[in-house]
């Protein structure tokens, strides 16, 4: 009996032997890709886009063929999708997102996805074409599962029977990747699924595989405002288990914005940034043996325009004009705010707003502080102040980078 017992203590006790060799991962996430079938750019479309919440949907195939580009000139361990893959669930938007990123498996560069809320049983589903729109078919369960059986799937360690979750091994790394996003249970970890987790994460310790987390909705709390519909419901019953297993860290999407957790001791977690969302960027992860190097690379859309000849002046000048359309979605819905101002300060304030939120999503906030005369300016009593006042630790802070030891030193 006692043999027993320190057999069982020795296996939660004894430190996962050190990476053979350095592993480097790139994460890309919220693409919102639409087939360019399902869209004639026209009015409806447009007008559809232009109200949103700055996603630059338009141009995300040009998007795509960048990074694609990027990561062929500069080839990472692998990479992974981590959710919201289309704009909302269209079968024919899976498949040739699929197709696109071929390429990369082609040229030996291991691709694994998860769904995200948008991509399974998405009543959205549809056609635009002029000034209206049609439904179409939107990927199920079992079709996510068929189109993208070799980004990941094929290649798994293990899969649920309960989600569509599985583990797959990089190198020494293993990935949990964690899906919550099953019909009738989306955002929530399901009883069946955080079981079958324990079981993964027991397993990768017998393996001597470090592990990594990988979720579509957010593992811990970013934004008080941003809980309800961002955190994966029951992730107060993951976290425990992470802890207890040694994850090093989860990676996650959602919240479109760049975003950093948990170094405080608990697990980490990092956000990346929706990969259509100003400044459309991805994450690269390098890690070692005794830790994380982490940073947000910014998509070169503009340098791959002009590799190929191209003569759109907003791809060739693609930053410029994707901050400046994130301002005008962010102004758009500010319009309101500070009716009674005089003129020149009220423009004033929701500039700065909207540059503001700009910075907030892109993950450096450097700039900016609590002590600022229009950020005191707009906390008022408004669902705007509200918001301004979620974001105010965040102030002069920097979440596009991050050195992380796995004893719990960061800088």
């Amino acid at each position: 009996m006692k043999l027993i017992f320190l057999m069982l203590l020795l296996f939660f006790i004894l430190p996962i032997p050190a990476l053979a060799e350095e592993v480097k991962i790139a994460v890309l996430t919220d693409p919102h890709y639409i087939a360019p079938e399902l869209t004639d750019h026209g009015p409806y479309f447009s007008a559809l886009i232009a109200s949103g919440d700055g996603k630059i949907v338009g141009y995300c195939d040009e998007i795509l063929d960048a990074f694609i580009a990027e990561m062929l000139a500069s080839p990472v361990d692998c990479l992974i999708l981590s959710g919201d893959l289309t704009f909302n669930g269209a079968l024919q938007s899976h498949i040739a997102l699929r197709d696109k990123l071929q390429v990369l498996r082609d040229a030996g560069i291991p691709v694994y996805v998860i769904p995200g809320n948008h991509d399974v049983y998405n009543l959205n589903a549809a056609h635009f074409e002029g000034a209206g729109f049609a439904r179409v078919s939107s990927a199920t369960s079992a079709d996510f599962a068929d189109i993208w059986q070799d980004f990941g799937l094929s290649d798994a360690v293990a899969r649920d029977s309960a989600s569509l979750s599985y583990t797959v091994d990089c190198k020494d790394l293993r990935f949990l990747m964690l899906d919550v996003n099953t019909e009738g249970n989306i955002g929530v970890l399901t009883d069946a699924t955080l079981a079958w987790a324990r079981e993964q994460l027991i397993e990768a310790k017998k393996d001597n595989k470090r592990i990594i987390g990988i979720s579509h909705q957010n593992l811990l709390v970013h934004n008080p405002l941003f809980i309800s519909g961002f955190r994966i419901e029951n992730a107060g019953k993951l976290l425990p288990l992470y802890e207890e297993y040694g994850v090093l860290f989860n990676v996650s999407g959602h919240m479109h914005t760049a975003h950093i957790a948990g170094t405080e001791g608990t697990c980490p977690e990092i956000v990346v940034s929706s990969a259509v969302v100003s400044p459309c960027q991805y994450g690269l992860f390098t890690i070692g043996e005794s830790g994380l190097d982490y940073e947000t690379k910014i998509i070169d859309v503009s340098g791959y325009a002009a590799s190929i000849g191209s003569e759109n002046a907003d791809l060739l000048s693609f930053r410029q004009y994707a901050a400046a359309f994130f301002v005008l979605c962010s102004l758009s819905k500010s319009s309101r705010t500070f009716e009674n101002a005089d003129p020149e300060t009220r423009d004033a304030v929701i500039t700065y707003m909207a540059n503001l939120n700009a910075a907030y999503f892109s993950g450096n906030l450097t700039k900016f502080s609590p002590q600022d005369e229009y950020y005191k300016m707009l906390l008022t009593p408004d669902f705007q102040s509200v918001y301004m006042k979620s974001i105010e630790s965040d102030l002069g802070k920097d979440y596009t980078h991050l050195h992380y030891d796995f004893g719990g030193n960061q800088r």
